[in-house]
């Protein structure tokens, strides 16, 4: 098997990175199956990503990262999600996480960063499991947080919540906390994206200097001081656009493995039984993989906006930009369930990839940010010149 390959040159190229993805393919695909019964990102793949240079993707230059830009992110995490889709999303979200480590005071990345070039970091926004309330120099945090993607091989986690001042407002807020002031507790029982291991985590009443924390709408806006600490172009982009990217290329990834396993099924077939290819059969592959043509097109062009308009774009044009990301993954899934039916009675084991695609993206396209009719919702005030409320693109 080819082994994963990593550089300690200052500046890696685009070509860098996707060659360091390809070279962990192999490896991801022959343990999909292992991690997804497991329940949990197994410790010899995370080991073999370590020894590339992914993890440092999005971490600044002067902790040794690359700064490496969204079309890169988005290639990489393609790339890795055919061969495993939770994988892809679990590695995606571990390097777009240390972009949202960068909003914090410099003081608090220098503390975190370190030595090393690399942070693993869950972020999980709770706001009605968890509470933080103000004390003196900080807050004290209490609570337990869902879908803690990452947490099980942290070094940093980031909890989002509620936090109650004095004068009795409440805002949402991120705190960065080190992974041993929190407990990692298994109820990762689902029925996709198993591997990802993104197990709830608790914390119990623990104190968070105020340098270690921020208001999540401040994330949301760049009105951080990222843009005045760092030029790299990553770092003015917003937020939740990096956030839809990271969840839309495992959802992308599941569709175009569902259907080249399915092409491989019909091969398979063809050679050992001696079947000729029936018209219903070319009519579904040649529409699964015109529609995953289009999904992929949608998302493209939405990355080719982003990264001309940046920190730059409306509301209204991030809102558009989500509508279409969001209309991209149902175009991915919608194809993946026809490919599922498609499949015949073999495609209901649980060890075909068809079936591992079906699972994977029915849980993945449930995240938050494709939240359809929300989405939708959105986009239609546009069409009818309405103004947008909506603060999460």
């Amino acid at each position: 098997m080819q082994q994963p390959t990593s550089q300690t040159a200052e500046d890696l190229t685009h070509e860098d990175f996707i060659q360091q993805a390809h070279s962990l393919v192999p490896l991801l695909r022959e343990k999909a199956r292992e991690s997804e019964m497991a329940r949990r990102p197994l410790d010899e793949v995370m080991d073999a990503v370590r020894a590339t240079d992914l993890f440092s993707m999005m971490v600044p230059k002067r902790y040794g990262g690359h700064e490496a830009d969204m079309d890169t992110f988005f290639e990489v995490s393609l790339i890795l999600s055919r061969a495993d889709a939770s994988m892809g999303w679990l590695i995606g979200f571990y390097i777009e996480h240390a972009f949202w480590f960068c909003h914090f005071p410099q003081s608090v990345q220098d503390e975190i960063f370190g030595d090393a070039d690399h942070i693993l970091a869950p972020a999980a926004l709770n706001p009605g499991g968890g509470m933080a309330r103000e004390v003196e120099g900080g807050y004290r945090l209490s609570g337990q947080w869902a879908w803690g993607t990452g947490i099980l091989h942290a070094t940093w986690v980031m909890a989002g919540c509620l936090m109650k001042k004095e004068d009795g407002s409440i805002n949402p807020m991120f705190f960065l906390l080190p992974r041993e002031d929190v407990e990692a507790v298994d109820t990762w029982h689902i029925a996709g994206m198993c591997g990802t291991g993104s197990w709830d985590f608790k914390i119990d009443d623990k104190f968070v200097p105020e340098g270690r924390a921020r208001p999540f709408l401040d994330l949301v806006s760049l009105s951080t001081g990222i843009m005045d600490r760092y030029d790299a172009p990553i770092y003015k982009t917003p937020m939740m656009v990096l956030l839809t990217f990271a969840a839309a290329a495992p959802c992308l990834g599941a569709a175009q493995a569902a259907l080249a396993a399915y092409q491989d099924q019909i091969k398979a077939k063809m050679k050992t039984a001696g079947l000729e290819l029936d018209h219903a059969k070319l009519a579904l592959v040649a529409e699964a993989a015109l529609t995953l043509e289009a999904a992929e097109l949608m998302m493209r062009d939405v990355l080719r906006d982003v990264m001309e308009q940046r920190n730059k774009a409306t509301i209204e044009t991030r809102s558009k930009w989500a509508a279409r990301i969001s209309h991209a993954v149902f175009l991915c899934r919608d194809a993946v369930a026809k490919i599922g039916t498609s499949a015949g009675a073999s495609g209901n084991f649980l060890d075909n990839p068809i079936q591992r695609s079906v699972r994977d993206i029915n849980a993945a396209s449930c995240h938050v940010v494709f939240n359809r009719e929300a989405r939708y919702c959105d986009f239609g005030q546009l069409l009818f010149d309405q103004p947008i409320k909506n603060f999460l693109v």
